[in-house]
């Protein structure tokens, strides 16, 4: 995969720097006391691996302190520009997230993962026969749009306002109807409007929600479907936001935020960086996360893990995360 023309395909103009070898074998590198905390604003869908992984692993290794809170990207974002939060780490899917910030709390994010789009269902629903037939390629794939579109399917999905998942899992609908060539109406009868107040549910609450059997189906990534053990259906790469190979296509879908913005899709990608002054254990943690131990954690939950790439000013990456 060539990442760097990622980069450069989600964010004309800005300059793309790759950090091969970023990160060593961990945060151990960082000099100086330990002491601190890590206080790290992540996406929602980061909340398990996060927390009951990356963050344990981190204070054992560092000595350093770790706390989190996770929520929709944009939503984080603005929380953090408004200064109702105050984290000294920003993790966001995509880097528009962090733009929201720039250049008051940060001028500069690394990507470094990736986890696929797929569509997680309920054991238990009613359509689980035909969704499992079409999780086993018994059934196409084509089968799972006309599902959904069914009256009385109950599918979830996040506020593509606030949540980069839920633009993305919104223009997979649109691909996937394009491609397929199902009849017109097909999108809205599957999402409806955007803030659709029957399907759109919390980052944090939505699976749980599918879990609980309150849900057919709902959108997740890859990475959360294997953490919770979920059942779920793979999507092929022109319609899952996690290749760069084919950003081209997710390009050609767009969609109209409640503000007016139209956006159009982007490989979607883990990004990190620091806010405000960086501080020992806020970089500790990045280096933490783009070293070899936090690497495979991410790479054992499902995540793609690529040589870490600067958006952004890459004289303002504190020089520890120089290669």
């Amino acid at each position: 995969m060539n990442f760097g023309r990622l980069a450069a395909l989600a964010v004309t103009g800005t300059l793309v720097v790759s950090l091969a070898g970023c990160g060593g074998s961990g945060a151990q590198q960082v000099s100086g006391t330990k002491t601190g905390t890590a206080n790290v604003v992540y996406a929602g869908s980061l909340e398990f691996v996060n927390n009951e992984q990356v963050g344990p692993a981190f204070e054992k290794a560092t000595h350093f302190r770790y706390q989190g809170q996770g929520g929709g990207s944009f939503g984080m974002a603005q929380e953090i520009k408004s200064k109702t939060l105050a984290p000294n780490v920003f993790e966001s899917i995509g880097y528009a997230p962090i733009q929201v910030i720039e250049p008051r709390d940060t001028k500069w994010a690394i990507a470094f993962a990736a986890s696929p789009l797929v569509v997680a269902y309920s054991p238990t629903s009613h359509y689980a026969p035909e969704l499992n037939a079409i999780r086993d390629k018994r059934l196409p794939l084509r089968d799972l749009f006309t599902l959904m579109a069914t009256p009385g399917f109950h599918l979830g999905r996040t506020n593509p306002n606030t949540d980069p998942q839920g633009q993305a899992f919104y223009m997979m609908v649109e691909l996937a109807v394009k491609h397929y060539n199902l009849p017109a109406g097909t999108v809205d009868q599957i999402l409806g409007t955007l803030n659709n107040a029957k399907e759109v549910y919390s980052e944090e609450g939505i699976l749980t929600l599918l879990q609980s059997g309150g849900l057919d189906a709902s959108s997740a990534f890859l990475s959360e479907a294997l953490e919770r053990h979920l059942d779920y259906i793979a999507l092929p790469s022109w319609m899952n936001f996690a290749s760069p190979a084919e950003a081209s296509v997710y390009r050609s879908a767009s969609l109209t935020l409640s503000d007016g913005k139209t956006i159009s899709g982007k490989p979607l990608t883990v990004d990190i960086t620091t806010v405000g002054t960086p501080e020992q254990a806020s970089v500790g943690f990045i280096k933490f996360l783009l070293g070899a131990q936090g690497s495979t954690i991410m790479r054992n939950a499902g995540y793609q893990v690529f040589s870490p790439e600067v958006f952004g000013s890459m004289a303002d990456v504190p020089s520890a995360l120089k290669p």
